[in-house]
């Protein structure tokens, strides 16, 4: 049996109590504490099978309305000083290669694509590249376009600020586009990014894509490597994604949060935002952080 911290938070009803005994059988639930005057729930229970619980916890948050984030008690977390987030449809509400398609006249496709991709059922790589290669031929021009479409979703800028000023560093390791990623960049402080590179004659893109293409494992390498160049642990670390391929990403952060995120990743992740934003993590980090000290880990 391993013991668990269960924080539920972002409650849609609060006028009805949660109805945990929906979840598998627990050893010991009960609520552990609960901060004066905060909306995050606190509790504490042993299993000896966490995916099992995951996933029922994924299925009942969408049915009862609340996020949540689940982590074993043992584990010391913080402080958090270094958070890679994917891009698309994570730090911004669109798929940057379905707004380009649209561009180029192939939008219907290649959004099929993007879906089948990010629900785990084609390889990333070559649905990428059956992607680009529908936009060959489209105007460097479009790329600017684009650019011009792209804003954060609701509560990012807020949760970015917040981890700057802590002392740390936000960054993006994404399955996009550079001069996307790198547009975002001079609107926040993200100090280290990782993306695809779309080639192109000058004029015109080509339908190609630069090699090596930044997947699952170049994601979770990228991530990897920051942490160890910045001298952090993984515990000091966060993921934020929303797809399948960001999966390996969020597992070698020592926090994952699934934000908005299809199944595959949701029923995987410690954390999961269904209902809220990213700025609803701001009150919850340091609890996390409280409750996973060093010393209050070797009490218990």
């Amino acid at each position: 049996m391993v013991d668990y911290f269960l924080y539920l938070f972002n409650q849609q009803n609060t006028e009805s109590k949660l109805n945990l005994s929906l979840l598998p059988p627990l050893t010991d639930f009960y609520q552990k504490e609960s901060k004066p005057g905060s909306d995050i729930e606190l509790f504490s229970f042993k299993s000896d099978n966490v995916q099992p619980l995951k996933s029922a916890l994924y299925e009942q948050s969408l049915v009862q309305g609340f996020d949540y984030c689940l982590l074993p008690t043992q584990t010391t977390y913080g402080p958090f000083k270094l958070v890679v987030f994917d891009m698309d449809s994570t730090l911004i509400p669109i798929e940057v290669i379905d707004q380009l398609a649209v561009e180029a006249g192939a939008g219907q496709e290649v959004a099929k694509i993007t879906e089948a991709a990010m629900r785990g059922e084609l390889d990333f790589n070559q649905s990428l590249e059956r992607r680009v290669k529908q936009l060959k031929g489209l105007s460097m021009d479009s790329i600017q376009v684009v650019k011009e479409q792209l804003i954060f979703n609701t509560g990012v800028e807020v949760f970015c600020q917040f981890i700057v000023q802590q002392g740390g560093e936000i960054a993006i390791a994404s399955g996009g586009f550079m001069p996307f990623a790198e547009e975002l960049a001079t609107r926040l402080p993200f100090t280290r990014v990782r993306a695809n590179c779309l080639l192109d004659d000058g004029k015109l893109l080509t339908g190609e894509v630069q090699h090596p293409i930044v997947n699952a494992e170049v994601k979770a390498a990228s991530l990897k490597k920051w942490a160890i160049d910045a001298g952090l642990s993984e515990q000091q670390c966060i993921a934020v994604g929303d797809g399948a391929n960001d999966l390996k990403m969020l597992q070698q952060a020592g926090i994952g949060v699934a934000f908005k995120a299809k199944p595959t990743l949701g029923k995987s992740a410690d954390c999961v935002l269904n209902f809220g934003y990213l700025d609803s993590l701001l009150e919850l980090l340091p609890l996390i952080e409280q409750c996973h000290s060093s010393s209050r880990v070797k009490q218990n």
